[in-house]
């Protein structure tokens, strides 16, 4: 027989509505398992951003903390210098000099002011930042990343140029004032202390040349002055930490409305 002819007639005896049935049947499966498929990645998309968006805002409680304290160091910098300044202005009373001596030394101290960055580079190195699916939450975090970093670059410099050269290469080379254990930083006030105990021999105001120079010297000018930059840079440093305090607060309260809007039943 031909095969053509055979080809016809089988198809001509084909159950056609049992084809269709089973074909839509197959469709039918197949849509359902990539609807399943979906549904299960949005899932876990969703249970992921609400963990990256958990652990950012205990990371940004952390950095609120953070800045609280480094504030709170800034703050004791800038009474420091206040004092020195005012002091170093006119006449130091010989039962002045030490207090004088031991402000001017803590201000040769600076703290390095760092933030927690865990949770969001590991967003940025995984491409996860996508999971984040409220678009202006998501700029606003990145927004505020940003700011921070570069509040924090420029904070670094101020340290280097105005702390570390200006003033400490000053104080510590024209050896106006010796050597005393005195900090602004808890950590570093054991240390400081053991260290002078070794050492066992007292530091005095006499051995200050800064007492020996009268108040119009060239030198006490000169150190007068950077006592007054060395104030301003941590006056600047508590603005900038109160500034960066206050964006983290908004974008902390945007993440726990976002929390609660999508899972209430966590919150």
């Amino acid at each position: 027989m031909n095969p053509i002819r055979r080809l016809s007639e089988a198809l001509r005896e084909m159950r056609w509505a049992q084809v269709v049935l089973e074909l839509a049947l197959l469709v039918l499966g197949i849509l359902i398992a990539l609807a399943v498929d979906g549904w299960v990645d949005d899932r876990r998309d969703a249970r992921s951003e609400r963990q990256y968006l958990e652990l950012l805002v205990r990371d940004l409680d952390r950095d609120l903390e953070v800045l609280e304290e480094f504030v709170a160091y800034e703050e004791r910098q800038v009474a420091d210098s206040v004092f020195a300044y005012r002091a170093l202005r006119g006449v130091v009373a010989a039962d002045d000099r030490e207090a004088v001596a031991d402000a001017l030394l803590r201000l040769t101290w600076r703290r390095t002011l760092r933030l927690t960055r865990a949770i969001y580079t590991d967003l940025l190195s995984t491409g996860n930042l996508r999971l984040i699916l409220a678009p202006a939450l998501r700029d606003r975090i990145v927004g505020m990343y940003e700011n921070n970093q570069r509040t924090l670059d420029i904070q670094g410099l101020n340290n280097q140029v105005y702390v570390d050269d200006m003033f400490l290469q000053y104080l510590w080379g024209s050896g106006l004032v010796a050597p005393r254990p005195a900090a602004n930083l808890g950590v570093l006030d054991g240390p400081a202390r053991e260290f002078a105990e070794r050492v066992a021999m007292p530091i005095e105001t006499a051995n200050d040349r800064l007492w020996q120079l009268p108040p119009d010297s060239p030198e006490r000018v000169v150190l007068t002055n950077k006592v007054w930059i060395r104030g301003l840079v941590s006056t600047v440093a508590i603005v900038h930490a109160k500034a960066m305090a206050g964006e983290i607060r908004e974008v902390r309260e945007a993440i726990v409305a976002e929390l609660a809007r999508r899972w209430p039943a966590r919150r």
